[in-house]
């Protein structure tokens, strides 16, 4: 990365060339010494004197000694008498001995002067890169117009190591415009006094790539020879990731006060002395007490130290200030007394707060119960007047069907007996007036038994009293027998019955409960589907028989799907369909005792699946 940077360039030399700087200088002073000697015979020392100069400021020792001698030996050959000749008067070797002692002393005074020179560049090339390399932002603006003459490292990444050096700061920096900081520089230009900046919000970065950085700065006046200032120095660091991390701080301490202000749970925090430091205001609420009033003691001695019988309740026995020695949560129920001496039934979680492997604390979440102990009452009462109440349908249900059921069987078989003789004279007066009223009257006494078995099935599903008759059944002889005794009523609703099976399936199960769960079924079938085909499939498995009704009926609607295999469920309006809704629940009942499962498919418009999965092998319920 180029420096940004003003500064002038140092004459270097070598060894060589500062030898013969010295013989140049020295031959130069001879020369003009010649050219003058009329008008100075008295001082012919006087120009030598500055090539010694000359010499010693550029090369040091040596070169300063060299010009030295050799400017007492051409002073002594061409201008001391006798001239040209090296030969000194008595009278003469003073004047040369104090030449050599001045220009000595001259060469010493240019060498220490040299030296320190030299040093002083040394510790200012050091400042300069302590600047340029510093973490800090440093820079330096001269005159009014607050010119860039220094840019560190730091400062220049952070515009985008954009050109800054020669150029005033509002041309260099526009984007700083409408920001304050041209109008600080030009205060403390014009006051020469300082100012510091802290978390000021800068935008930074290149033209192309702007962002906005936060920074804390010192804008110096440079003070000039007269004591005003000649520019102002800039110093700061970018605080941006502070900023923003103590931003984010303070929104979770937001967000954390405004969870705790709003909690229903009373939420308290105690220090290692059991001290209560914290306490929200559903604690507050809770307990009758304020903070102020608990900071002084234990939080035990204001809300836990009596018992319901009055008895004290000592503090090393509280599960709660047992988490802060022990380390460990603690969560129970317990009783509380409240400020105005009111007991009142609580739960809580005390947690230990864990630093470094020491506890310093504990956190408490407490919540008042008495509501939930009356709702918990309230609901105890009316589960207990709910399966009263369920106790009394259930034995409703049963009486109603037994005096239902017994004078069906009679009714039954006396229609069946009218029926006979009609069948002895069809053609009888008597035959064509009652054969049709007959024949539906032992249709509506058929559907009035079958409803009068499903309330006793479901009487003796809730009671547990649901018992199978296992016996080697084959499901294709069952569903051949049932599927003949729905022909009539396929006739009536105009629906084609088809079977479709393999061959024997069979398995150890209750054959008058299989009949019952197909009659439910293909009522279903023909109920929703009149009109349209229906069509019934019997398939095994290796341990598994599968049975299949299919209908293109009115379809079941997806939100009804879950619901109608529960008691008195329908998917339809009983104004347009008959029935309890009892059908399905049954069904589901007796598959689910014989250890298999029926599910239910359907599309609105396009008709119903139902699938029956039953184990070859039952076991007795």
């Amino acid at each position: 990365m180029t420096v940004q940077v003003r500064q002038g360039r140092e004459w270097g030399s070598a060894p060589l060339l500062t030898y013969g700087f010295a013989l140049l200088v020295t031959l130069g002073a001879l020369l003009l010494q010649l050219s003058v000697y009329a008008y100075i015979r008295t001082t012919p020392f006087v120009l030598f004197f500055g090539a010694v100069m000359l010499s010693g400021w550029k090369g040091g020792w040596g070169p300063g000694l060299l010009s030295t001698g050799l400017s007492a030996l051409v002073a002594d050959y061409f201008f001391l008498p006798p001239r040209y000749a090296f030969s000194v008067r008595p009278e003469e070797r003073l004047s040369v001995l104090l030449f050599i002692v001045i220009a000595t002393l001259i060469t010493r005074l240019n060498v220490r002067e040299r030296a320190a020179r030299a040093e002083a560049e040394v510790e200012r090339a050091r400042l300069r890169d302590l600047f340029m390399n510093a973490p800090a932002i440093i820079a330096i603006h001269r005159g009014p117009e607050h010119v860039y003459e220094f840019s560190n490292h730091r400062n220049t990444q952070l515009l985008g190591n954009r050109e800054l050096l020669g150029k005033p700061v509002r041309q260099a920096q526009p984007e700083l415009e409408g920001q304050g900081f041209y109008e600080l520089l030009d205060r403390v230009y014009r006051t020469g006094e300082t100012y510091t900046g802290t978390e000021a919000p800068a935008n930074v970065g290149s033209p192309e790539q702007p962002r906005t950085g936060y920074f804390n700065f010192v804008y110096q006046p440079l003070l000039g020879p007269d004591g005003r200032p000649e520019g102002v120095l800039v110093f700061g660091f970018e605080v941006t990731e502070q900023v923003q991390s103590r931003r984010r701080l303070e929104d979770t301490e937001r967000r954390l006060a405004a969870i705790t202000r709003n909690a229903t749970l009373g939420l308290f925090m105690m220090d290692a002395r059991q001290h209560c430091v914290f306490m929200n205001p559903a604690a507050e609420k809770i307990t009758g007490f304020t903070l102020a009033e608990v900071q002084g003691g234990p939080l035990h001695d204001f809300i836990h130290h009596t018992r319901p019988d009055g008895t004290p309740y000592p503090m090393w026995e509280c599960p709660i200030d047992r988490a802060l020695p022990t380390r460990a949560q603690e969560q129970g129920e317990d009783v509380f007394i409240r400020k105005d001496g009111g007991f009142y039934p609580v739960a809580f979680t005390a947690s230990p707060i864990i630093e470094e492997g020491r506890a310093v604390g504990t956190v408490i979440e407490l919540k008042d119960t008495t509501e939930d102990m009356r709702r918990e009452a309230e609901r105890e009462h009316l589960l207990t007047e709910l399966t009263e109440a369920v106790r009394l349908r259930d034995e409703f249900l049963s009486v109603a069907s037994h005096e239902l059921n017994t004078p069906l069987t009679p009714l039954s078989l006396r229609l069946q007996a009218l029926a006979r003789l009609t069948d002895v004279e069809p053609g009888s007066p008597l035959a064509a007036r009652l054969g049709r009223e007959v024949e539906e009257m032992r249709r509506q006494v058929k559907r009035l038994a079958a409803l009068v078995r499903d309330l006793l099935d479901v009487s003796r599903i809730s009671t547990g009293r649901l018992t199978l008759q296992l016996e080697e059944v084959d499901l294709a002889e069952v569903s051949r027998e049932v599927l003949a005794r729905f022909n009539l009523e396929a006739e009536r609703a105009e629906s084609r019955l088809s079977l479709h099976v393999e061959g024997p399936v069979v398995g150890q199960w209750d054959r008058l409960r299989l009949e019952q769960v197909l009659v439910n079924l293909l009522s279903n079938a023909l109920k929703y589907g009149a009109g349209k085909p229906v069509q019934v499939r019997v398939e095994q498995a290796e341990d598994r028989a599968r049975l299949v009704v299919r209908d293109e009926g009115i379809g079941i609607p997806p939100e009804a799907l879950g619901r109608i295999f529960d008691r008195f469920e329908r998917a339809v309006s009983e104004r347009n369909y008959g029935g309890l809704g009892l059908g399905l629940y049954v069904t589901r009942q007796v598959i689910d005792a014989m250890g298999g499962r029926v599910t239910a498919q359907s599309t609105p418009g396009q008709g119903a699946l139902f699938i029956v999965e039953l184990p070859r092998q039952t076991s007795k319920r």
